[in-house]
């Protein structure tokens, strides 16, 4: 008598499909000038919470930007209550 199941193939898991990663890139455009939000405003303001104030990236939770082109500035808010500013 033969042994049940001795030639089942398995069943392999059904490949998972990774989504594609979109590169999304946000220009400002006034007056004569362009400003990239990631490369020039996160950016900044990243590095002003890390390299100026010694903070850990990973304790940025909360970031709320506002670009005033008219003033020619950024204003942020981290985590509810840290602000500043700088030009752009």
């Amino acid at each position: 008598m033969a042994a049940k199941g001795g030639n089942q193939k398995k069943k392999s898991a059904p490949a998972v499909k990774k989504k594609a990663e979109r590169l999304t890139e946000i220009y400002i455009q006034y007056g004569d000038r362009e400003v990239c939000v990631q490369d020039e405003v996160l950016g900044k303001v990243t590095e002003i919470w890390t390299k100026d104030m010694g903070n850990p990236e990973e304790d940025m939770k909360e970031l709320k930007v506002y670009i005033k082109p008219e003033d020619d500035a950024a204003y942020f808010v981290i985590n509810g209550d840290i602000t500043g500013s700088f030009g752009l």
